[in-house]
Formats: structure tokens, sequence, C-alpha cells
């Protein structure tokens, strides 16, 4: 079957994006920002990609899968290990770095006469901290193997947890059988989150075949569209299934390395990931200027940075921490990524928020990342100046107390 030439053009004008641009990277401007735009450019301003192109079914096809992926490397991502190190400081700095953002999104949307289920996702996706940001901003500057590292390390994998949550009754609340809904969600919540990583995590570990670990990629993508059904089936979004995916083989290995799949299934990511957000800047549109969507932008803006910068600011000086950490870990909280992407795409697919403050989530998404790196550098080099190095001290963190799988997704 021949591929018509406008479809050929589409795919290349995606993935010409997402390799021409790489470079950025070298420059903390994650590619996925570049693809939004690319989306954005190429979708909403010139037309060149709609619903009328050859393939159009297959290409959101392939946005779908690409949605799936990042869920699943979102679930190999998260170790719950590093917040049992410290449970108490790190619980209260992520619930207030959550808790703030949500509860000033809810009431934001609340404010503008939105619905109670659009406040509520509002409150979700300004109240997420990507993980996929934190880490690799923790390990280029040198924080990683230090105790104020693995501190800022474990507050982001708990807020991570805390979005994830909230995310999923979320998506519950807004279908079609809520109650039976919210019923299996909590029971799949405390099974992934408490049975398995206690109770099933060797027993897992040893009915995994063989012939399974010689092929990660197939059994991943097989895994992860197997609990998506299941979760679509029983009335929950895939997306969860394919984030418990990612959880359960994470957890279910010796070593956390998930028989390295993060690093098999990168070819896979790159394939789906770019159409994804792509996508996703399809659906965004440059908004009329008026009154009303000014309002809007600006408070989702000045909510979904300024909220986390003080909730982690508060905590820090609650907790009393010393202060270069607190600036440290304010510094990264704002920025997300994919969770807060997928969160707004969710919400505008099944008409729960309107297009204005879809465009609205985006733009916080793309400015949340530079902020946190600006920020985040600003104070490392400032604590290079005062102590002649980047790390909190001289003694590394026992980084292997908490078997951490490595960098991740750079995506994430």
């Amino acid at each position: 079957m021949a591929l018509e030439f406008h479809f050929v053009l589409v795919l290349l004008l995606v993935y010409g994006t997402s390799y021409l641009f790489k470079f950025l990277e070298n420059y903390d401007i994650p590619i996925l920002l570049v693809e939004i735009i690319a989306g954005i450019v190429f979708g909403s301003v010139f037309g060149v990609v709609d619903e009328s192109i050859a393939g159009w079914e297959f290409f959101t096809t392939l946005a779908a899968f690409g949605l799936l992926v990042i869920m699943f490397e979102a679930g190999l991502e998260l170790d719950p290990e590093p917040v049992l190190e410290r449970p108490k400081t790190v619980g209260f700095m992520a619930i207030l770095t959550f808790l703030l953002p949500f509860l000033a999104g809810f009431g934001f949307g609340q404010v503008l006469g939105l619905n109670f289920f659009a406040s509520f996702l509002i409150g979700v996706t300004l109240s997420t901290t990507s993980l996929g940001l934190v880490y690799p901003l923790l390990e280029d500057f040198g924080y990683l193997d230090t105790e104020r590292g693995q501190l800022i390390l474990a507050v982001t994998v708990l807020c991570d947890i805390l979005s994830v949550v909230a995310l999923a009754y979320g998506i519950t609340l807004t279908s079609d059988n809520r109650v039976r809904g919210t019923i299996i969600v909590t029971g799949a919540l405390l099974f992934f989150f408490i049975v398995v990583p206690v109770f099933l995590v060797d027993y897992i570990g040893r009915i995994i075949p063989e012939s399974i670990k010689t092929n990660p990629v197939k059994f991943s993508i097989f895994f992860a569209l197997a609990l998506a059904f299941a979760f679509e089936y029983i009335g929950v979004h895939a997306i969860l299934g394919a984030f418990f995916a990612g959880l359960i083989i994470a957890q279910s290995t010796e070593d956390r390395s998930g028989f390295d799949i993060e690093k098999n299934m990168k070819p896979v990511a790159d394939l789906v990931t770019p159409v994804f957000f792509f996508y996703v800047g399809m659906q965004a549109a440059i908004p009329e200027v008026t009154p009303y969507n000014m309002l809007m932008l600006g408070g989702v803006l000045f909510i979904g940075i300024g909220s986390k910068i003080i909730g982690g600011v508060v905590g820090g000086m609650a907790l009393g921490l010393e202060g270069q950490t607190t600036k440290l870990l304010a510094s990264v909280m704002p920025g997300q990524l994919a969770m807060s992407v997928a969160a707004a795409a969710i919400g505008l697919n099944r008409g729960i928020i309107e297009p204005n403050l879809y465009n609205s989530l985006i733009v916080l998404a793309a400015s949340s990342v530079f902020v946190s790196s600006i920020l985040f550098r600003h104070f490392s080099e400032r604590d290079r100046r005062q102590n002649g190095t980047t790390r909190i001290d001289d003694t590394p963190f026992e980084t292997s107390r908490f078997e951490w799988a490595g960098s991740g997704s750079d995506r994430l």
C-alpha cells in the first residue's frame, strides 16, 4: 500500500523536528517543547496537518500509543524507596508542594466559574513536578550522590506519586460509572503501591520467564497494552494501566533495572512520543487577546509556578532545612512536563476543559521548564562559589540504599 505524499510530509515534519533540534537539550531545553511548538506552527498556524490528511487515524493512533509509552516510562521511573528513608521530612515537603498548587488551581477554576471536574483537573495539572527534569538537573550539577540531592529527589518522587493518584481519581470522576471506577482505582492504588512492593515483589521476580528477559521490549509492549486494555475495559483510563505496568516491572527486579527495559524501550519511545507531543501542539491554538484569556493565562502561570516555589520555601523553613537546600528544592518544584501535558490533553479530549484553558496549561508546561532550569542553575552556581563545589559536602550519599534505577527518560 503506497503512502500518501502529504502523510509522508507530516511524518517528516514530526521526526525532522525531533532530530534536527536535538542539540537544544544541551541548553536545558527538552526536545518535547520543540515538538509541541512544531505542532502549533504546522498544525494550528499553517494548517499543514489537520484531520483531512490521508492517514489521520493512523497518526492519532500513534499519538495515543505515545501517551501510553510515556505513562509506562513514568511507572519505570518511580521508586518509592527514597521516600522511606526520611518519611516525615519528605512527606511534609511533598504534600505541601503538591497540596498548595492543587488547592490554588482548584480555587482558581472556581473563580473562573468552571465546574468541579475542570477545576479539579487544573489543580492536578498545576501540582505536578517532573521527575524527568529534576533527575538530570541533580545529576548534571553534582547533587545526585549527596544527602541534599537525595532529599530533593525523594520529595519529587512522592510529589509524582501524589499527582498520579490525583489524576487517577480525576479521570475516574469523569467516567460514566464514578462509584465503580472510584472503587477500582482505590483497589488498584493499594495493590500496586502497597501489596506489590511489600508482599509480591520477590514472587513476581521469580515467575517472570527467562525468555522475557531476553526480549524485554516485546514483553514491555505486551504487558503495558494488556493492563491498559484491562483498565479501559473496567471503566478506568488506559494510561493508568500502562503506568502500573511500568511500576510492576521496575519493582519486581532485584536491582530495579527493569531488565534494562527503559534503555531498550528508547527506540520505541523515540518513534511514538514525538507524534504525541506534536499532536498536543496541534490541539493548541494562539488564543484571541481578550481580558478573560489574559486573566486565565496569567493566573495559570502565577499559580502553577509561584505556588510551587512558595510551597518549597515554606516547607523548607518550617522544617528548618539549610537555606541553600531550601532554595534548590524550591527552584525545581515548578518544573512540569509530560504528566501535566497528558492531564491537559485528557481534559481537552474528554471535553472537561475548554481550548483556551488547555492553551494556558501547555504554555505553563513549557514556561515552567525554563524557570526551573534557570533558577536551579543560578542557585547551584552560587553554592559552588560559596563552597567551592556543587555538592553539599565531600561525603557521597549512599545511593545504593535507594537502589535508584538511573536517569530515566529525557522526555518526562
